[in-house]
């Protein structure tokens, strides 16, 4: 496993360690629970759209309209019946994600809708690393 799927995988423990009395809290627009859910809906858009198509020199489709995916999520939060089932969600998840990524070849690259970016499997999860990092920084805030 690439240090950045390590990174990727581990953040599972810093959602694990959110205390279930802030997840109704604001950060901004959103609740901690709207941030949770909105973490998990990438992970299933890049499971169900983005991997299935990485093949080396593949062309992915654009990325998903942020804003009306970003209200998905928060609509999804609210159907969470209790916190244990909004982080098994995330957890399973983020495994599921973690476990198809290094099902591929590492050595892949390919480009996302018009871009000329090359991306790798690393370079991609990057991505949702550094995203991961700005929603805890965001939490850690209130904690």
């Amino acid at each position: 496993m690439s240090k950045v799927l390590k990174r990727f995988e581990d953040f599972i423990e810093n959602v694990n360690l959110i205390n279930d009395e802030i997840l109704d809290k604001s950060i901004g627009a959103w609740s901690v629970r709207d941030v949770i859910s909105h973490l998990t809906n990438w992970d299933r858009y890049s499971l169900d759209v983005m991997v299935p198509l990485m093949e080396d020199g593949a062309r992915l489709p654009e990325w998903v309209d942020h804003d009306k995916h970003n209200q998905i999520a928060v609509k999804k939060a609210a159907e969470y019946v209790n916190a244990d089932s909004l982080k098994q969600d995330f957890r399973d998840t983020r495994l599921e994600l973690v476990k198809a990524l290094m099902n591929l070849n590492p050595e892949l690259r390919f480009t996302i809708g018009k871009g000329k970016r090359t991306y790798s499997i690393d370079s991609y999860t990057k991505i949702f690393v550094h995203h991961d990092e700005h929603h805890m920084k965001q939490i850690q805030e209130i904690m």
